[in-house]
């Protein structure tokens, strides 16, 4: 069901111009993508987004409990359900800072239309999931004690939880407020949306994968590192062949979901250019992300994080407003790009 014209969620000039410094400041590539949608989907898009990453910031605050991580986190949940007028007594007793940005976020929601707060409600509980299933995984988790994930079925419910959730958000909001979708069958949408997503998250976890060790953290199954007679230490160790046999199984798994992920852009119309382009920009980053890892011969070694240069950003959003309208030139790039990865790996 279409939400109608006149109960599409608004915000004023000054609102917008107040969301888009925050989300320059706290993500490149959120930034680029959420500014280039339609506004109809731009402000619950944005919304959710800050909403996520306040939660986030308070999940790596390392001087508070895990404890009171977790109660903060339902207090921000109930805040955020539909219909709930006012700030949850805990969080309205908060004085600080942080306090004043859920009071700015929970005045953004009001303004949401009800079906767009209920899409944001429900990514916000399955974010918050994960980010709770995170801090009870690595609980106490230090450099001498690498906790691993146990299973790829636990890998694959937990970037379920972070990001492919948020593919299935993205895909029910364009679908609800972009009539130019019209799609016989949505299930396959919704599904290489979740891939989409579990791709960016694989990409963020390989990335981030020798940070995350030196702080105890370990995303790799340990049934598949046992498989390898592998111990997460061995990884933090500097054994080189050992994290390569590791890094390529991921790799080839964010390989996988990407060749599915895609099918994405091609299935929104060219009459949706903007829509188009919010999807192909983070799919282009994110394998040109992998692309930089896995030609860095410094990527196993070294705890400084690889980005995509602002060069190639630029020109690539250049190149993407000349191809848009063009599935074949789409085709073209996006099948450049992961055979260059596919013959890397």
């Amino acid at each position: 069901m279409k939400i109608p014209k006149t109960n599409k969620s608004k915000l004023n000039n000054k609102e917008k111009s107040n969301i888009l410094k925050e989300l320059k400041i706290v993500s490149r590539s959120f930034y680029l993508t959420l500014r280039i949608l339609p506004g109809s989907v731009f402000t619950p898009a944005s919304v959710a987004y800050l909403i996520a990453r306040y939660i986030d910031n308070i999940v790596d605050n390392k001087s508070v409990s895990m404890d009171s991580k977790k109660t903060h986190i339902y207090e921000i949940r109930k805040t955020f359900a539909p219909n709930r007028n006012d700030l949850t007594e805990s969080l309205n007793s908060n004085t600080n800072q942080s306090h004043t940005s859920i009071l700015t976020y929970k005045h953004l929601f009001d303004t949401l239309h009800c079906d767009d707060q209920k899409l944001v409600s429900k990514v916000l509980l399955e974010i918050t999931d994960g980010m709770i299933f995170e801090l009870e995984k690595f609980n106490q988790y230090s450099p001498n004690e690498i906790k691993s994930l146990s299973t790829y079925v636990e890998l694959d419910n937990y970037i379920y939880k972070i990001a492919g959730s948020v593919g299935e958000f993205f895909t029910e909001l364009i679908l609800l407020h972009e009539p130019k979708l019209r799609l016989s069958d949505t299930s396959y949408f919704f599904d290489i949306a979740i891939e989409f997503g579990k791709a960016l998250q694989l990409t963020n976890i390989l990335r981030d994968f020798k940070p995350d060790l030196i702080e105890g953290k370990c995303y790799f199954p340990q049934n598949s590192l046992t498989s390898y007679n592998i111990h997460p230490s061995d990884l933090l160790n500097d054994s080189q062949d050992k994290i390569e046999i590791v890094l390529n199984e991921l790799l080839q798994l964010a390989f996988k979901y990407y060749l599915k992920a895609s099918m994405y852009v091609l299935y929104i119309p060219k009459t949706c250019p903007r829509l188009r382009l919010a999807a192909l920009w983070p799919l282009l980053i994110g394998i040109e992300t992998l692309n930089k890892l896995v030609s860095s011969k410094e990527w196993s070694t070294s705890n400084k994080p690889i980005k995509v240069k602002r060069k190639w950003i630029y020109l690539m959003l250049i190149k993407s407003f000349v191809v848009i309208y063009s599935n074949t030139m789409l085709k073209f790039i996006i099948k450049r790009q992961l055979k260059y990865l596919k013959d890397n790996i």
